[in-house]
């Protein structure tokens, strides 16, 4: 009787075929190897990566060196060459430059846009995908780019949902507001959650999902499980004096009690403002208050006191929900680390997301 259930349960729900688009890192297939692992039934296997930066490329291929990997630009994608790959379920993370507050949000207009575009008029065409996620920057919900995709979505048959929410709301400590698009089609569809035309900002609608996955609303975690405790490592990434002579002022502070840093970005260690908190490895606040009151009489040599220093890679990648193997190949160096994670996605939000999308 179990095994007849077990083939019974792989004849309605098969293997999915998944195509990682703007593949980065790896975040996408890391989030679908985490959603997958829950899934009851079905396992969802990427068949295929692309991507056009060769500094992510390798470290991708280095992660998953048995997977399926294009180095080309997105904008030659064919119809014919996507329905050869036969996805069921398409994953992407488009260029957010068009619409960050950092940026000149020239929406459409910018030229790094035109990926997007060129995918709306490929993709739908392709009979065998029935589910798509999209990732991107909080704006981009209000932004002409999103109206093309769910214009063009919509004409062939995929219904939307639309969030916009936080690793914070489930108890990671990490801001990192996005924009995520939910799509599926076929002759019945059923969502796991109870959809609505309006855009979610809390994952409270995927009460079950979050269950399924043991992941709680109601707990906040603070930095210190996610940092570590290799002292050389360490040592490599201290705010340097020039730094805080320059922009002590503007810095970040986060200490292990912490229950949120700030969002990484790619700028994150090369610009100070707006990019990343920086951690206070000794005191507590009332050390630091006391030590930034002397900062304008005895000069940024008292700030030393405080141990002040950047997140390293590895942290960072925690606090995105990449597993403890995920590494960098020794040829990207520390600032391409960063940019790279800075460029990526939170694992576990993006995991959650496809397992309520495929449920």
């Amino acid at each position: 009787l179990i095994l007849l259930d077990s083939l019974l349960q792989e004849i309605i729900m098969p293997n999915l075929r998944v195509l990682e688009l703007f593949s980065g890192i790896g975040g996408m297939h890391r989030a679908a190897d985490l959603a997958s692992g829950h899934l009851t039934g079905t396992t969802l296997s990427v068949i295929g990566a692309v991507d056009i930066n060769t500094v992510s490329n390798s470290i991708y291929t280095h992660n998953h060196p048995t997977t399926t990997h294009l180095q080309r630009n997105i904008t030659g994608l064919t119809v014919a060459q996507v329905t050869k790959l036969s996805p069921d379920l398409v994953l992407m993370s488009p260029p957010c430059q068009p619409h960050t507050r950092q940026g000149k949000q020239l929406d459409t207009q910018d030229p790094r846009s035109s990926p997007l575009e060129h995918l709306m008029t490929v993709l739908p065409q392709v009979d065998s995908i029935k589910y798509l996620l999209l990732e991107n920057v909080c704006g981009f919900e209000k932004s002409q780019a999103r109206e093309l995709v769910v214009s063009s979505l919509r004409a062939t048959g995929f219904e939307i949902q639309e969030f916009l929410v936080c690793p914070r709301q489930i108890g990671i400590p990490n801001s990192r507001l996005r924009y995520y698009l939910l799509a599926k089609r076929g002759e019945i569809v059923k969502w796991s959650f109870e959809k609505s035309g309006e855009l979610f900002e809390k994952f409270d609608i995927l009460g079950d999902s979050l269950a399924d996955m043991n992941i709680s609303t109601d707990e906040q975690g603070s930095v210190s499980d996610y940092l570590d405790t290799d002292k050389e490592v360490v040592e490599e990434v201290m705010v340097p004096e020039k730094v805080l002579a320059k922009r002590s002022k503007v810095l970040d502070i986060v200490r292990e009690d912490s229950m949120v840093s700030c969002c990484f970005t790619a700028g994150y260690t090369r610009y100070c403002e707006g990019t990343g908190s920086v951690l206070q490895a000794v005191g507590n606040r009332e050390d630091m208050d006391r030590v930034y009151s002397k900062l304008e009489v005895e000069g940024v040599e008292v700030l030393s006191e405080l141990k002040l220093r950047f997140f390293t890679p590895r942290e960072i990648s925690r606090l995105l929900g990449f597993p403890e193997d995920f590494s960098f190949p020794n040829t990207v160096t520390l600032k391409q680390q960063y940019k790279s994670l800075g460029n990526s996605l939170n694992v576990t939000v993006v995991g959650l997301l496809i397992y309520s999308l495929i449920k």
